[in-house]
């Protein structure tokens, strides 16, 4: 049975019970499904998320019941998320070991599964995780996760779908990415660029894969940091979207595509956005009164959801008035409808010291802080600025004592 734009299939796994409020229950892979709105008809807000829990009825995000209670209304339909672009992260140059002596790609993937617990419990719904990575603070990284003619890299793919089984198993949702800055180059040429998109989005149907929102490339829009034009096009990026979304013509279920773009909060007019199932945003560029306001220009000219996933408001400074910026930032998007997404790349993103020689980043670091707020030095003080901002979405996503 073939899918249309305004029809999805039901999902047929059944998942236990877990709730937001607590150690999450263990479910199966591939049982939680999530899809905007317009995707599933006109009896559902075109420009919200909604969840199926097995064979169950579609509802949105943070409604009180299987996905847990004391939500409140403001979250409801929206998808927050944590920025974790090298959440199966590997360097095949070996320089990350000059930076991390210690570093292997399976226990760095092994960490940030151990804290996706601590992260759903404050409230948190999804991250972003790019099959290629992203900047990892230091030149000539090798991360390439697909081969030359644009077959799959297995290793790379295993630890995909541990991170996609993972969240799973806790109701989570992972955004993934397939093409990042500089790595592209592994590719060698547009129709290897083509099957790379066939072969991902394929391996995501043949494992049953419905908590996932493909991001066909980082920032697609930057001409200076990919290679292939089919990416940093707005006329190949359309292609690339319809192709992925075309795969599922033949599969029992549907996966919402699209692509972010630079760091400015724009959305482009034309073929991208008319192809695309959400907007993909990046705020890095922009304080919180104007990363809001972009988002909300943008729901009010598109019927699907504007997602940010990836807003940093501390530019290398872990401060009090930093922390109270990202706070507003999340404030606001919520406001807005919009989806807010964080960003801190010194401390999960970064494996040396970018901003500041001394902030103490010897690696990928995936753990909250005991100490929540600005405070400590070095690696306690990112944990801890981390751990303030979920303490903020904790208090954004339940009602009062709960």
């Amino acid at each position: 049975m073939s899918w249309g734009r305004t029809v999805v299939m039901l999902a047929a796994a059944v998942l236990a019970a877990a709730s937001l409020g607590a150690p999450p229950a263990q479910g199966a892979a591939g049982s939680l499904h999530i899809l905007p709105g317009h995707l599933l008809g006109s009896d559902y807000q075109p420009d919200k998320f909604y969840v199926q829990q097995g064979d169950g009825d579609w509802e949105l995000t943070y409604t009180p019941g299987w996905q847990g209670d004391g939500f409140s209304d403001q979250v409801r339909g929206t998808l927050p998320n944590l920025r974790a672009a090298n959440g199966v992260f590997d360097d095949e140059s070996g320089r990350i070991l000059d930076h991390d002596p210690d570093f292997t790609a399976q226990s760095n993937t092994d960490e940030f599964i151990s804290n996706l617990d601590s992260y759903r419990q404050h409230g948190l719904l999804a991250t972003d995780v790019n099959l290629q990575g992203g900047n990892a603070g230091f030149g000539g990284v090798q991360n390439p996760a697909f081969n030359s003619d644009g077959s799959l890299r297995p290793e790379w793919m295993d630890r995909a779908a541990q991170v996609i089984e993972a969240h799973a198993q806790r109701n989570m949702v992972v955004v993934l990415g397939f093409f990042y800055f500089q790595q592209d180059q592994v590719l060698e040429d547009d129709d290897a660029v083509r099957r790379a998109v066939t072969n991902a989005t394929d391996w995501l149907i043949e494992h049953d894969y419905r908590n996932v929102i493909i991001e066909i490339a980082n920032e697609y829009n930057d001409d200076d940091s990919y290679d292939h034009e089919i990416i940093h096009s707005d006329k190949g990026m359309a292609e690339l979207i319809r192709l992925a979304q075309s795969r599922f013509d033949d599969a029992d279920f549907r996966l919402a595509v699209s692509a972010s773009r630079f760091g400015d909060g724009s959305w482009p007019d034309g073929a991208v956005a008319d192809a695309a199932d959400l907007a993909l945003l990046h705020c890095n560029g922009l304080d919180a009164e104007d990363c809001a306001d972009a988002a909300a220009e943008h729901q009010q000219e598109h019927d699907y959801p504007v997602v940010v996933n990836e807003t940093n408001n501390t530019e290398g400074s872990y401060t009090d008035e930093t922390l109270d910026e990202d706070e507003a930032a999340l404030d606001r998007l919520t406001a807005t409808g919009a989806s807010w997404g964080f960003m801190l790349n010194q401390w999960n993103q970064y494996a040396t010291c970018v901003y500041d020689d001394d902030c103490g980043s010897a690696g990928f670091d995936w753990t909250l802080g005991p100490d929540p707020g600005a405070n400590g030095s070095g690696v306690e003080l990112l944990r801890n600025f981390a751990h303030g901002v979920f303490d903020h979405l904790e208090e954004v996503v339940f009602q009062p004592g709960r």
